[in-house]
């Protein structure tokens, strides 16, 4: 519990950052989807984009303005989200295996002592607690939204998706540790580790363009995330059980690494 403690202060200010900056967006777009509905400006401007595009974009235009959360899914459950998450997953890897190995700082709590798996737990539960936090709020923020200006948002439907953006984040975040095991240059880590997840973000995005590229979405974590899918009544528990599937094996990977990890000072 100390070294989770520790850890967590060390990274509680890009944790906070995330969490409050994310849901003060969310809140605010909550807080005016009322006028923008009744003025259908958005409406207005979906419908002079190209069909190609929107379905890039996974956007479906006659659902989007029919309440906050089919318009979340479109402008926040989206790409937006995609490479926040990626962000999100960056930064906890960096944080807490690649500058901490290349600045010899985990040889300090190895000496405490401290065991590799002890700190790969630690790290581990600061994840969840950081990936909670961020849904958590976000999820928070649009009830207090719903409260506040009666959006007739449906709780069961947003906790879903707040569960299953929690998932992806767990996931990234487990798996962006294991990449930054593997190397003791934390900036090399940081861009192969940011390449391989902008190759996910890619394939996700083509498989838009036709039908005939469809086969990319197995490429893709993020097409184990569609929000559009959700919110129209797809099952979710395929995506639930594979997101949980891939978490377990990349956190039992992440323990294998660093266990075996040659560390130098």
């Amino acid at each position: 519990m100390v070294l989770i403690s520790a850890l967590f202060k060390q990274n509680r200010s890009w944790i906070l950052g995330y969490s409050l900056g994310t849901s003060l967006y969310l809140f605010f777009l909550a807080a005016v989807f009322p006028s923008i509905q009744e003025t259908g400006l958005i409406e207005g401007k979906l419908d002079s984009l190209p069909p190609e595009l929107l379905d890039v974009f996974k956007i479906d235009p006659n659902l989007m303005m029919d309440n906050v959360i089919n318009l979340l899914a479109g402008n926040y459950y989206g790409l937006i989200f995609y490479v926040l998450a990626i962000l999100f997953a960056l930064t906890f890897a960096s944080r807490l295996m690649a500058k901490p190995v290349d600045s010899g700082e985990v040889m300090l709590y190895l000496a405490a002592p401290i065991s590799r798996v002890g700190y790969v737990t630690a790290s581990m539960t600061v994840l969840v607690i950081a990936s909670g936090m961020l849904v958590g709020l976000n999820g928070l923020s649009l009830m207090l939204a719903n409260v506040l200006f009666d959006l007739k948002i449906d709780y069961g439907l947003l906790w879903t998706l707040q569960l299953n953006a929690g998932l992806i984040l767990l996931v990234l975040g487990a798996m962006a540790y294991v990449l930054a095991s593997l190397f003791d240059d934390s900036t090399r880590s940081y861009m192969v580790t940011g390449g391989i997840f902008a190759l996910f973000l890619m394939a996700n995005v083509f498989s838009g363009f036709s039908e005939q590229l469809d086969w990319l979405n197995a490429l893709s974590i993020f097409s184990l995330f569609d929000a559009n899918a959700q919110i129209q009544g797809d099952s979710t528990l395929r995506s639930f059980f594979l997101l949980a599937g891939i978490l377990v094996v990349a956190m039992l990977l992440s323990y294998g690494r660093f266990t075996r990890k040659d560390l130098t000072i």
